[in-house]
């Protein structure tokens, strides 16, 4: 409605052009407790002022826990205590949990120092929590490794790619027998998986129970993010997609859109380090359940051909790399390349 002519005219408004949201002038708390709340990775992005009162290690480390946590038997039952975890862990359900983990992992902030951090925290907190719960009694010189783990979190092989998709038999074993039932028990940590299993002694290895992080749905994993597999490839950032490889998936199904797209880059870029790693890595598919070799098609070996210095010089790195490691992908029917795994067989051989 059109104002009436005996009304003053408006006013200017007096208000700054950049003046503060309503949500801005709230306690940093109140920021806080929403975005718990909510958990939406986009409520930061709202305004510096929102991004600041969230930009807090202490936050990053509880979305970490909450989102990264493995939801195994024993975790039910007290192993969330406030002081570890001052949110809900199972207030997500599977779905939640993978969309939560997708988002994190594309944070800036979410990085391999920080999860590696994440992993000691955790993995103290487990054997804190369960040795005490469990009633564990444990060797003086055991427990002594135990209260010094620094050394093995040092020595660990950051780039252990879980060969075949498995982890062995663990980093370090000690026996343990329970004080009320004096049954006895074997701890099994693996540093660079953050994996903690107790279980009771067995001559068949059974992988239940275990403790994680990071841990991704079996059944819906999370996405791997893009920011691991763009160039360039730094050893925090090989080291990163490393430890996700067997849990975060790259490719929705068996076209292998992203695998192949990241192992043409690396080859244009004629990066052997990075080449090398992926070759070795175990990774997942989402149609698939279980960690597969990181795919190689005809077509990498004829781009690998391409940019070689000479193709038949058997020294050129990346034809040296995929005829030894990755010659049962070049197809037996595929004559060209056969014949040129015989020219590099021959060269070799001299």
């Amino acid at each position: 409605m059109d104002p009436s002519p005996a009304s003053p005219p408006p006013r200017a408004s007096s208000r700054p052009l950049h003046s503060s949201a309503p949500i801005e002038l709230l306690p940093v708390e109140l920021i806080q407790k929403i975005f718990f709340d909510c958990l939406d990775v986009n409520f930061p992005r709202a305004s510096p002022t929102i991004a600041a009162a969230l930009s807090n290690p202490i936050i990053y480390t509880w979305l970490i826990r909450l989102a990264f946590s493995s939801n195994n038997e024993s975790s039910n039952k007290g192993f969330f205590i406030t002081s570890f975890l001052p949110l809900n862990y199972f207030s997500l359900d599977t779905h939640e949990r993978a969309a939560l983990q997708t988002k994190l992992l594309e944070c800036r902030w979410c990085t391999i120092p920080l999860i590696r951090k994440c992993q000691r925290e955790y993995i103290e907190h487990v054997l804190q929590q369960k040795c005490s719960t469990t009633q564990l009694n444990i060797s003086a010189d055991d427990r002594a490794h135990l209260t010094n783990l620094d050394t093995y979190f040092q020595a660990m092989d950051r780039f252990d790619t879980a060969a075949q998709g498995k982890r062995g038999r663990g980093d370090l074993v000690l026996p343990a027998h329970s004080t009320t039932t004096s049954q006895p028990y074997k701890i099994s940590i693996w540093f660079n998986f953050g994996t903690v299993q107790i279980r009771e002694p067995s001559p068949v290895y059974i992988e239940s129970d275990v403790f994680r992080l990071p841990c991704c749905s079996f059944a819906e994993p999370c996405r791997m993010p893009d920011k691991l597999l763009r160039p360039p490839f730094t050893d925090e950032k090989l080291e990163f997609l490393t430890l996700l490889s067997t849990e975060a998936y790259i490719d929705e199904d068996n076209t292998y859109r992203r695998c192949k797209a990241v192992l043409r880059q690396v080859i244009q870029d004629r990066d052997i380090h990075a080449f090398e790693r992926l070759l070795d890595l175990n990774v997942r598919v989402k149609v698939y359940g279980y960690p597969l070799r990181w795919p190689v098609r005809p077509n990498h070996f004829r781009l690998a051909a391409r940019f070689a210095t000479n193709a038949e010089n058997h020294d050129d790195p990346f034809l040296k790399l995929l005829f030894t490691k990755r010659r049962d992908d070049v197809p037996k029917d595929d004559g060209g390349l056969r014949a040129l795994m015989g020219r590099y067989d021959r060269r070799a051989s001299f």
